[in-house]
């Protein structure tokens, strides 16, 4: 016992992960069946467009029936490799392409998120006509660049242990694997939030990547908003932080909004989206009581979903594994020495509420019938990276010797990697 946790004791957060992520990352690739992530199928679809360089999918065309009607023919072409898929589970009638009109739901994402699957379908499509080794490969390619841009963010936060338990979640590795754009989109965001800490709270003082890496996160999903954490550097650290964010953010909500309002989004069936924002003011009552209610009943599933519920959310592990990978996740605050303000805690708490309540917005607006009581459509996935601003509200350094802590920590982050292989 003692040998096991000396040796616990010597490795480096970064390299513990890249081991566990490497291994459970390419387990699950390989088991998990074709179209078993949430929207992969609408996924695929996107990384073959920007795989044939249609980069960017805008307004124009007839929304009823096909908005890319110029591009349909190449589309088809390159898609219906694909069609053999259609009988698999979750199939959702994408590839079928009866009078070449169809639709998907990633259409206005970025295509930085689909690069490395884009890289990885269009390299296996030069080697093989084997659809199942083209689609295996795209995973390859978006798990690869996850374990980089993660291995990055956990050697670079001050917050080690915890960016390394969040990585670990089932959840996590499980969207790492797959062809969806959040593979790209959670290590970029792992990446962000991690550069952010190291200028707030370790020695880190260059700016400059910062700058960078704001004026990128406008091309992934939801990252821009984490640009505000940059209120939390001191300004004895960098005394004109306000002359850097301010007009960097002004510059990037800017382009943020040009490029939305010039991407297509996907409104659901029979929502008419400026009806349901005069709801905000002609019958606020209404809409608190939606609100209050959808969080009453959707809390814990928001928790359990950015943990650990895979499959398109039907494969649902026991609570007894959740739980104890949670308090995995808050125990390991104690592992790092890092000093947090109150202040900055509750900002964070501030931040990460204003999240959760902006997406529930969105969904509001934009997707979730209202005959339901509850605002539907929001997943936990979407909060994973809350999971890391997080851990600077828990953060409580731990004084004594940490190696018996650490093993057990690990020895329950295994366990459950293990068990949702099985349940896989």
């Amino acid at each position: 016992m003692n040998k096991c946790v000396n040796f616990t004791n010597k490795l480096k957060p970064e390299n513990i992960f890249l081991f566990l992520g490497t291994l459970f990352g390419l387990l699950f690739m390989f088991i998990t069946p074709v179209f078993q992530v949430a929207d992969e199928p609408m996924h695929l679809l996107r990384a073959c467009e920007v795989s044939n360089l249609i980069i960017h999918n805008d307004k124009t065309g007839d929304f009823t029936k096909d908005i890319l009607p110029n591009r349909k023919p190449l589309l088809r072409k390159n898609c219906a490799q694909f069609q053999e898929f259609k009988d698999i589970k979750h199939y959702t009638e994408l590839f079928e392409f009866k009078d070449l009109n169809y639709l998907h739901n990633n259409s206005g994402y970025s295509f930085i998120m689909y690069l490395p699957s884009s890289v990885g379908l269009k390299i296996s499509s030069f080697i093989t006509n084997n659809t199942y080794i083209q689609f295996y490969t795209a995973r390859f390619f978006n798990l690869a660049v996850w374990l980089a841009l993660t291995f990055c963010a956990i050697r670079i936060t001050p917050f080690k242990w915890q960016f390394l338990i969040c990585a670990l979640f089932p959840m996590t590795i499980y969207e790492g694997m797959s062809i969806s754009a959040d593979s790209v989109n959670l290590g970029f965001a792992f990446v962000y939030i991690g550069y952010i800490f190291s200028l707030a709270y370790g020695k880190n003082n260059n700016v400059k990547p910062f700058i960078f890496l704001t004026l990128i996160s406008i091309l992934f999903k939801g990252v821009f908003l984490f640009s505000l954490l940059f209120l939390l550097v001191p300004k004895t650290k960098i005394q004109n932080k306000y002359l850097i964010f301010i007009p960097l953010f002004c510059a990037g909500a800017v382009l943020q909004n040009i490029l939305s309002s010039n991407s297509y989004m996907l409104i659901g069936d029979n929502i008419d989206v400026e009806a349901r924002k005069q709801l905000f003011f002609t019958q606020p009552l209404y809409v608190i009581k939606l609100f209050l209610n959808t969080f009453l009943h959707k809390a814990c599933f928001y928790l359990q979903s950015s943990i650990f519920r895979l499959g398109w959310l039907e494969i649902e592990p026991k609570p007894v594994p959740v739980l104890l990978l949670y308090f995995a996740y808050l125990i390991s605050s104690l592992l790092d020495s890092v000093k947090v303000k109150i202040s900055d805690r509750i900002l964070i708490v501030m931040f990460n509420s204003a999240f959760i309540l902006l997406t529930t917005v969105l969904y509001f607006l934009t997707y979730s019938p209202l005959e339901n009581g509850i605002i539907i459509g929001t997943q936990g996935r979407y909060f994973i990276p809350l999971h890391l601003t997080f851990a600077a509200v828990i953060q409580n350094s731990l004084k004594t010797n940490t190696g018996y802590l650490k093993l057990f920590i690990l020895s329950i982050v295994v366990l459950n990697l293990i068990y949702a292989s099985f349940l896989i």
